[in-house]
């Protein structure tokens, strides 16, 4: 990392000492001496070179005049200063680049773009948040960019209502992809109104959030549990039955909440056969520990436990082993129980310590499910582990 930056810093001091260069072939003969601002530059670069980066960038800048020419080497540093984690600096040259009044009309919302982010950098994001509606609002060639980077302060403010009217701009300018953010903003006004009991308005949201995205696992497991909690057990099986032809990886989830729907209108059957489908459909062990459970509480132990063997011969799990010990357990005495109770302290620990959900974009991982991201940020990237260890 420090021969990265080192090497950026060469290659600007290359860039700056170009322009010197140039400057100075055109406003000096060529018989005269060094000039002062030469001997900076060089000073600078030797600076550099004994690795005192932070006294060569400060040589650097007091050393190369702004004008229309330089502006983009500026730039450069700017952008240099706040990846290094250096904000402070990198907002010191922006403002200063904006004080300036030789700079063009695009120069200036260039600037004013990179100062924004800047600003969103340090966490200042009312300033980032002001500068970038501007540029909306002035219809710059940086209005997309502005309009994303407003979209990002108000996931982070969770400020819902700005998000999605930000999120139609967009997909008005032909940004569908962000169809899918959409949706989640709608989820999380749905889930905002129903915490507050208001009912009517969290299933409006959620079928706005249908409406952008008609593959939203994450809308209809909402749907499934807002109509579960209302008593229309109905409506809830519908909206989770949904989830299988919108992403199967996700019928686990599903299950609990149908089950107690099933059970509230008393069609166990009705479930089994359900679980009997996704088990062709999508193997998943949580589909077949439900449907072993299932089996075992209507027809008994030695049901349960068949259907959960017959998979495991097939498709190997450790939380499968961990439930078929406990049906063994049952009917187990003596040495026998006591080694199988040893066995599945084991696999609890196993269990225990093993992450279930994991983001498909960066790898972060946990026993939550996440639909923001908490490491890359990404909408709807975490899902469910399978193998071995999981589904």
């Amino acid at each position: 990392m420090k021969d990265l930056v080192v090497g950026s810093l060469l290659f600007l001091a290359i860039v700056i000492g170009w322009f010197l260069g140039k400057a100075e072939r055109k406003k000096k003969p060529a018989h005269l001496g060094a000039d002062p601002i030469t001997r900076e530059y060089f000073l600078g670069l030797n600076l550099l070179l004994d690795d005192k980066q932070d006294e060569a960038m400060e040589v650097f800048i007091r050393t190369l005049d702004v004008n229309p020419d330089t502006v983009d080497t500026y730039l450069v540093m700017g952008s240099l200063f706040r990846r290094r984690g250096e904000v402070d600096r990198a907002i010191r040259i922006h403002q200063d680049l904006l004080a300036r009044p030789t700079l063009s009309k695009l120069q200036q919302n260039t600037v004013r773009f990179e100062l924004a982010r800047d600003y969103l950098k340090a966490g200042l994001l009312d300033r980032a948040e002001r500068i970038l509606k501007e540029l909306v609002t002035e219809d710059s060639v940086y209005v997309l960019r502005s309009l994303e980077l407003l979209l990002s302060i108000y996931e982070q403010e969770k400020s819902w209502d700005e998000a999605v009217e930000t999120a139609n701009v967009l997909v008005g300018k032909g940004k569908a992809e962000i169809q899918f953010r959409l949706a989640h903003y709608y989820c999380e006004m749905a889930e905002k109104s129903h915490k507050l009991s208001d009912i009517v308005d969290a299933r409006r949201y959620l079928k706005k959030a249908l409406q952008a995205d008609k593959g939203s696992v994450r809308a209809s497991l909402l749907q499934g549990r807002f109509e579960f909690d209302a008593g229309e057990y109905s409506d809830a099986i519908k909206s989770l039955r949904r989830v299988r032809h919108q992403d199967n990886d996700f019928s686990p989830e599903t299950l609990g909440l149908l089950d107690k729907s099933y059970e509230a209108l008393n069609e166990p059957k009705e479930y089994i056969k359900y679980l009997f489908t996704l088990l062709e459909q999508h193997p998943a062990i949580s589909i077949v520990i439900a449907l072993s459970d299932k089996l075992r509480q209507l027809e008994g132990d030695y049901e349960g436990a068949y259907v959960l063997s017959e998979y495991l011969k097939k498709r190997p799990s450790v939380r499968g082993l961990h439930r078929l010990i406990d049906f063994h357990l049952a009917n187990t005495e003596g040495p026998a129980k006591e080694n199988l109770a040893l066995l599945q302290a084991f696999t609890q620990q196993m269990i225990h310590n093993k992450p279930i959900y994991q983001c498909k974009a960066c790898g972060f991982d946990g026993k939550a499910l996440h639909w923001h991201c908490p490491s890359c940020l990404g909408w709807g990237t975490v899902k469910p582990i399978h193998g071995l260890e999981g589904e």
